[in-house]
């Protein structure tokens, strides 16, 4: 649904859940990305009649021909108001919106999910038709239809299957094939609504933006729960809704037509819940991650720092339970030395506190322990030992602006080497701790991304900070 096109504004009636007598005339559209907005042309509620008293409105009930509407977390975009009446032109932009019921607070929840992530039939790959011709392939002489493998993953509460959704139709001017797969969803109680988009689906675009190596969104997304009361509802399909959400424009895959890991490749079974739990996990660092996935985001010092930054946050996440524990005995003769040296007790106690304060682990540290998790995975790319001091060093040149760091306005390859070596440790941890052994990580890579990796190293890494002059510059 995400992706579908853009519609012209259609006729609605818009009010409060509970205050259908106070509705507002406006229109419903959608945009290019999928979400929605929402024209008021009366403010709802007991809104005054100036612009600054306009709330955010939680949930919003509409109609649009005929279709019921729930608009969740409202925000509003714009708003012009007259001086002396209520008529008003007020655009709001929800979050969600739910088509086919009108829903309240506590019935945002589901069962079930039928989802579909940007990309994903070229990731599964479904052959469920073969069309064969007659010998001149002017004609169809037959269509076989094979069912597409479902397999099913536990999950906390439930269970997602990838599922076939290919589709046969056929009327008076021919007939229509398609295939695709679908992530159906099953819960055993119903999920919070906010909860199932922060971590299923979540879960799902980082496991394809990681495939595709492109920022993927959610395509289509329809929901039910079992536990909706719903007069009149004498169909199946009556009692599902279709939700709006923005998703990414679709750019094209820096992969070419292939995938770091394809679906064939997984074991979907075991994996699948790797992705949810990390999704939530490692948020901080899968946002950064996406950002230096996205072709707009092209300045060097900036793609550097947030890899950098992307692989301390994945450290420090690995080894959050690390307590820091002072050298007492060491902390005891250096205070018992400047004593007798006649520092006085003032200094002596700021040095304690200096002693016993957490000492922050180097970024060369950091990123020799995380490729410890895959060893000799780094070498595919960079030949040099001390690539970890080296690159930690760049690091250092780039975030205090030292002087050596003018050359890079004209001459921007170390950061874009640098960048590569940060982007493929912080790749081959995530593929390890989603289930992929060493061996499937560096054969992974070496399909895909190492050859043009090792060329930019290279060709660029000697032009790295060297770890003689790194003294002189301190």
């Amino acid at each position: 649904m995400a992706q579908a096109k853009k519609s012209g504004p259609s006729v609605s009636d818009w009010w409060l859940p509970g205050q259908q007598e106070k509705r507002t005339p406006g229109v419903y559209a959608i945009q290019d990305s999928g979400n929605v907005t929402a024209t008021l042309h009366r403010a709802l509620g007991s809104a005054g009649g100036s612009i600054f008293d306009l709330p955010d409105y939680e949930l919003v009930h509409g109609v649009s021909f005929g279709k019921a509407i729930t608009l969740v977390n409202n925000r509003v975009r714009k708003a012009r108001m007259g001086m002396s009446t209520d008529q008003a032109e007020i655009e709001i932009a929800p979050r969600y919106a739910i088509e086919g019921l009108l829903l309240g607070r506590d019935e945002l929840k589901l069962t079930r999910a039928k989802v579909r992530i940007q990309r994903q039939d070229e990731w599964t790959r479904p052959r469920t038709f073969r069309v064969d011709h007659d010998p001149d392939k002017r004609f169809i002489k037959a269509v076989t239809y094979t069912e597409f493998p479902e397999v099913t993953s536990e999950i906390p509460n439930g269970r997602v299957t990838v599922a076939d959704a290919s589709s046969y139709r056929s009327n008076e001017e021919g007939v229509t094939l398609k295939t695709g797969t679908e992530f159906h969803f099953h819960f055993d109680t119903p999920v919070d609504l906010h909860s199932f988009v922060a971590e299923e689906l979540r879960g799902l675009q980082v496991l394809m933006t990681l495939a595709t190596g492109v920022r993927c969104g959610v395509e289509r997304f329809r929901l039910t729960n079992s536990e909706w009361q719903i007069e009149g509802a004498e169909r199946e399909e009556d009692r599902w809704c279709d939700v709006r959400m923005w998703a990414p424009t679709l750019t094209p895959s820096r992969r070419r037509g292939t995938f770091l890991f394809p679906y064939s490749s997984m074991d979907w079974t075991s994996q699948a819940p790797l992705f949810f739990g990390l999704s939530e996990a490692w948020k901080y660092v899968i946002e950064q991650w996406a950002l230096l996935l996205d072709d707009r985001f092209v300045w060097p010092v900036a793609r550097f720092a947030t890899a950098a930054s992307a692989v301390e946050a994945l450290d420090r996440i690995l080894h959050s339970g690390e307590k820091y524990e002072a050298d007492m005995d060491l902390s005891v003769r250096i205070l018992e030395t400047l004593k007798s040296a006649g520092v006085n007790a003032k200094d002596r106690k700021k040095v304690k506190g200096a002693l016993s304060r957490p000492k922050e682990i180097s970024l060369a540290e950091r990123m020799r322990r995380l490729s410890d998790y895959l060893p000799g995975v780094m070498d595919d790319v960079v030949r040099e030992k001390q690539w970890t001091d080296r690159v930690a060093r760049l690091r250092h040149v780039v975030s205090h602006g030292l002087e050596s760091s003018d050359g890079f306005a004209q001459d921007v390859r170390p950061l874009q080497c640098g960048t590569e070596v940060l982007l493929h440790l912080l790749e081959s941890v995530f593929l390890f701790h989603v289930g992929f052994t060493g061996e499937q990580v560096k054969a992974m890579q070496a399909r895909n991304s190492n050859h043009r990796r090792r060329e930019i190293v290279d060709e660029c890494f000697e032009l790295l900070p060297s770890i003689e002059a790194n003294t002189a510059q301190k």
